[in-house]
Parts: structure tokens; sequence; C-alpha cells
């Protein structure tokens, strides 16, 4: 009667089942429970047998084994006689596992069926398998030999490296081995090895030695390699600058060395802090904190360890125009210390064509300019609208952003890389360019704020790019989806991007995500969000409309929708919409319509707000001053052209619209810019 094999299976219960089929007279043993085996580098790959013994054997007897797999190359069947059975156990080769211990199990049934479902007595057995690789012959006396290695040590965390292993005795099949593991190895001479050590090999402090294998020349002697802990460092925080007065939000630190105990500091007392990683933080400063003007030390607390200190002012609030409308966050809305309306302009330019939203900061008026085949970037002044520098010329559609000092410019077409560059505000000297070229559509302009430069870019999905605003590296970026038509929001604590169904939140100083919306869509396009009085409107939808949703900007909630046809103008009490042409006034605290506005049938342009007025103008040449709080006219001016239509869904660059900045407001119409004075001491 002889055995016959089964296919390899995953056997299981106790043999319970022969109960039925011959009582339990049928039974099975292996020859061991443990088995011990070793091999050498450079030496062949070991076998073992385990015998297999069945007493009382009926006819059509099968054997089912099961085993794991780390030292483990296959396990195999050799019939012998009518009660016995060797399983040949055959291991991998030692020179492809490396020095070290590998356990295995190997399971083994008898069963009276092929599928192995009904089991003899006494199966299946378990046989606990060790298989040893030793350095061999090598062992540091074989005819490879180390003397030493660049470097020596890292710090925890660093990253990848090449490492460099000088020695003797090496041939192009010699390996340098970390902790018993083959690295990748280039050979460079019979004395020099470089190896690819990987981020994961260095991302713990502890330490490792370091071998070389060579397959005729065994192991070497080993050496050392020292993993130290991360060093404890603070190099940034975002923001650095802060408006008094602000609400609470989120304050990012950057750095090394943290650990799950971190504390972020604020002048000495522990703020609520989140570990992100051992590079980034969160902590939460409350409003109290930059009520007034001033400056505050943050740092970090270790246990039993301080960082160094980074400073943050707490200042004025900007009344310059530094973005399209108006704020980083796009609100829209900016407040003078008083404001009054005169029919009588301050001054009119001309340019070489039809102007984008205008910058008001550093004394000067800054606008891209569309022209047949490019734009370019020119200053005006704000006293007397006369050219201060440029025209500079810039490729294809481009629009700008200012912050601290700097003009920075996005020029893409179609199907083309962008180009960022910056200049020096007070003299249009370039500081520098740098070009985006992972991606291929770039349709949403540029924001700047607090040492960074944000765009978006879509082709291949879609990316956010964040630069240093002192030197053009990208610092990091973010995949998303789409990338399309959205200029990003930047507030004190998040980014804001908008979608087809999809809105994003991220942190500004390192792109981590804070939390994302998906309501299940897909589609192309974008729209550009507002965040302003602690409210997200992030325009959604599809089809054509800015219409779309609300949420709470910290954490994602949702809270309701709105309906635009263009970006709104959000102020501390009323919001500003315009849809078909009207515009209305809503109550912020209960959402409801407080009044509307048509003027002639004609609005077109995203609404601004000025102190407690909005401002609004139409495609006839109209521009109206409202009374926020009651939509009663105040104010009406034709500035001769007409005005060009805010940023609805799907808007691509260069945008335009309406500025108000440093006591003025500046009003693109055909290719003029029309300046009123609204303060003469904003």
């Amino acid at each position: 009667m002889l055995l016959a094999a089964a296919a390899m299976c995953a056997c299981s219960g106790s043999g319970s089942g022969s109960a039925g089929i011959l009582g339990n007279r049928t039974s099975m043993s292996v020859s061991t429970r443990g088995l011990d085996v070793s091999g050498a580098l450079g030496g062949a790959a070991p076998t073992a047998t385990v015998t297999i013994t069945v007493t009382n054997p009926p006819t059509d007897l099968y054997v089912g084994t099961q085993n794991t797999s780390n030292g483990i190359s296959s396990v195999n069947l050799s019939p012998q006689d009518q009660v016995t059975e060797h399983l040949v156990v055959l291991f991998k080769t030692p020179a492809v596992l490396g020095v070290g211990t590998y356990h295995d199990t190997l399971q083994v049934a008898v069963c009276y069926d092929a599928a192995c479902k009904t089991q003899v007595t006494s199966s299946p057995q378990t046989v606990a398998i060790t298989y040893t690789v030793t350095p061999g012959t090598g062992g540091g006396t074989g005819g490879v030999s180390l003397i030493g290695i660049s470097p020596t040590s890292a710090v925890a965390g660093s990253g990848a490296f090449t490492l460099t292993v000088n020695g003797a005795g090496f041939t192009p099949s010699s390996h340098v081995v970390w902790n018993g593991t083959w690295q990748p190895t280039t050979y460079v001479s019979a004395t020099q090895l470089s190896a690819s050590i990987s981020a994961a090999n260095v991302a713990v402090p502890g330490g490792a030695t370091v071998t070389v294998f060579d397959a005729s020349g065994g192991t070497s002697n080993g050496l050392p390699f020292t993993i130290g802990p991360p060093v404890f460092t603070l190099s940034a925080i975002s923001p650095s600058f802060v408006p008094a007065g602000a609400s609470d939000f989120v304050l990012t630190v950057r750095g090394n060395g943290f650990v799950a105990a971190s504390l972020v500091r604020w002048n000495g007392t522990a703020l609520p802090t989140t570990f992100k990683s051992q590079n980034e933080l969160w902590a939460t400063v409350p409003a109290a904190d930059v009520a007034s003007q001033g400056t505050a030390t943050v740092d970090v607390e270790n246990p039993s360890t301080l960082s160094g200190g980074a400073m943050l002012t707490v200042g004025a609030a900007s009344k310059d125009a530094v973005s399209f409308q108006i704020t980083p966050s796009h609100g829209g809305v900016i407040t003078f210390d008083a404001v009054s309306f005169t029919t009588t302009s301050t001054w009119t330019a001309t340019l070489d064509g039809n102007p984008s939203y205008p910058l008001i900061a550093a004394g000067k008026v800054f606008v891209t300019v569309p022209l047949s085949g490019g734009s370019e970037l020119v200053a005006l002044s704000q006293t007397d609208g006369s050219i201060v520098w440029g025209p500079i010329a810039l490729s294809n559609s481009s629009n700008a952003a200012y912050d601290n000092g700097t003009v920075f410019t996005i020029s893409a077409g179609v199907g083309t890389p962008a180009m960022v560059r910056a200049f020096d505000a007070g003299t249009g000297t370039q500081r520098w360019s740098t070009l985006l070229s992972s991606q291929y559509m770039f349709s949403s302009g540029i924001t700047a704020a607090n040492g960074m430069v944000y765009t978006g870019g879509a082709g291949s999905g879609g990316t956010i790019y964040a630069l240093d605003a002192s030197n053009g590296a990208v610092t990091w970026t973010q995949g998303v989806a789409n990338g399309d038509s959205s200029i990003p929001a930047v507030t004190l604590d998040g980014l804001y991007v908008t979608y087809p169904c999809q809105t994003y939140d991220l942190r500004p100083a390192s792109g981590t995500s804070v939390w994302s919306n998906n309501t299940g869509c897909d589609g192309g396009g974008g729209g550009t969000p507002v965040v302003a009085n602690g409210v997200l409107y992030a325009p959604n939808g599809m089809g054509g409309s800015y219409s779309g949703m609300t949420f709470d900007p910290e954490t994602g909630a949702v809270l309701g929708t709105y309906a635009a046809d263009n970006v709104p103008a959000i102020g501390p009490t009323m919001g500003y919409f315009l849809q078909g042409g009207t515009l209305r006034g809503i109550a912020m605290a209960s959402n409801t319509i407080k009044w509307s506005f048509a003027g002639d049938g004609h609005l077109v342009t995203s609404p601004i707000g000025v102190n407690q007025y909005v401002v609004i103008g139409s495609s006839s040449g109209n521009v109206y001053a409202l009374d926020g709080s009651t939509g009663a006219q105040v104010w009406t001016v034709n500035v001769g052209a007409s005005l060009p239509a805010g940023a609805g869904w799907g808007a691509r660059m260069p945008y335009s619209g309406l500025a108000a900045g440093d006591g003025l407001l500046v009003i693109p119409a055909g290719s003029t810019l029309t300046a009123f004075t609204l303060s003469t001491n904003p």
C-alpha cells in the first residue's frame, strides 16, 4: 500500500475525520519535531530530511505539506516503501540570505483524500526548523578584508547616503553587507567598493556592522557604523508674522529631533502641541496671545532639553493689496482709518493691453499686462500713475503677487511649464526664476505669504507647489485632483484649493494634509476659494457654476452652501455675492439676504469691501459704491471702458479685478488703470 503524494495544501484538523473509516487504527508520526541546519557564506545550500511513518496504512493515503519560506526554498516528497515517506527540505543559498538565523515551520499531514480534508490520527504535525548562516571561511581571515569605511556614523533620520568601503581582495562579485543584509554595491577597484545605504537603514538610533562578502574570498572582518540620535533643532516657524487681533491659529514648527513628548512653548509657556513627525510639530496659539502688537519667542521643549528660539512678530494689519482679491486668503475686504468717495480720479494710466488685478504696495501699483504672444510686468507710482520701472517682458499669460518687498510673477501657456520669477519691488531687478516643469497646464495664478510662494499645476493629475520666497527653491509639493483654475487661498495656518467635488486644506509651511473633502464626483476645472470671517467658501460644484459649499476652515466640518457667479467679498458681518447680474448683501450670522442691487443691469466684477462699503463694476464702465449694511448707493462713476468679468468657475490666467490698498481704489477697465483716493491717511 504505497503512499501517494498530495498537492501542497493548507492542512488542518486533528485527525478526527479518520474515525468513520478505520476507527483510529491508522496514525502518523514524524522523525523529528525540531530541525537545526547551517550553511556558510560562499557554500552550497544545505538540505535536510524529515521521515514520515504511517501505522496501519490503508490503500491510497496522501501526504500534504505547508511551510513558511524564510530560509526554506522547497519541500519535496521522496517515496520509500508502504509505511514511510521522506520529505526532502531544500534551503536557500547562504549568499542570498546573508549571515543570520532564519526560523521556519513545516506542517505535515497524512490524509485519506487528495484535498487533505480528512486526516489520519495524530495528523497534522509541525516541525520547527532553524537555519543558521555563518560567515564561513572568510570570517575576517579569508580572501577579503576591511580597512575602513566612510562615513563611520550618521544621525538617525538623516536619509539615504553612499558608503565608501576600503579594503583588500575585492572583486566585481563582492557585496557590501549591512547587518547581514546585502546592499546595492558598485565595484570600484580591488581595494574599494561603494554601497547605497537606504534611509530605512539609518531611521532609528543604534548601530550596524559592515562586512564584505565575496563568493571566492568569503566574508571579511566587520567594522562598526554608529547611528546617533537626531540633532535636536528648531529651524523655522510658520507664520512668523501675525496681525494683531487675529483669532486662534495653528503654528507650524519645523526642525529635527522632535519626539511624541515635545512641547512648543510661547514665551516659556507650553502650548497644546501635536506631534506630526520628527521634523514637524503643530501648536495651537490662542487669540489672547496675539491680541496686541509685540513679539514672542517660540521654542521647543523635548524631555529635559530646550531648542533654540525663533521670533514671532505680532504687528499691525496690512493696508496693502498683495494678491488677487486684495489678500492672500482672497477675502476681498480691506479697512482704512477713514474713507470718502470722490468722482474725480487721482490719475489714469494707459497701458499696452488690458491690465490684470492691481497689487498696491510699497508706494507702487503693480500689474501684469497681456500682450500678443506674451505679457509684461509694470510698476506705477501710487501718487501719479507714472511708470517707475518696466515694462518687463514675460512669457505667456501672467499674474502677480506681492510679499515683503518682492513682486512674484507666474507665466504659463497651454501645454507649457510655468515660469515663476521674483523682482525687487523698488527697482524691478530680477532676484530669481524657477521653472516648474513636472506639470504642463498652469491656470491658477499665484499667491505669496509668510515667505513662501504658492501655485497649482495640472496635466498628469494635479500638483500644489510651494517655493521659498528668498531663493525660488521648491520647498514642497503635494498631489491633488485636477490642479486647474484655483488660486491657493492662504491663511495663517491653512492653504486651500478647490476642484470639482474636491476641497483641500494643507499646512502652508510643509504641505502636510490637514483635511480634505470629496463629495464623490470628478471632472475638469476648478475655482478660487475664499477664507474670511471664520468660513471657507469652496466652489466645489460643476457645470460652470461658482456656487459651492462652506466649511469650517480649521476642521473641515461642513457648514452649508452658497450661490455666486464669481468670487465674493466677505466682511466681518456681511458677505457680498454677485449672481445673475444682481449683487446681494447677506448677513453672516443668519445667512439671510438683507438687500439686493442690480445697478445698470450689467454688473460683472467680483465685489470688494472697503470699510463699511462694497464696490462693484459693470461691463458698461460704471463703478458703484454701496453701503454694505443697507445696499444704498453712495457713489458712482464711469471710467470710460468695460470692466472685466470676475473670476468664476474655470477661470484662467490672466485674472483681473478691482483692488483697494494704501488708501487707493484702483480700477482696471479696457487698457487703462484709474485710481481714486479713498483715504489720505489709511
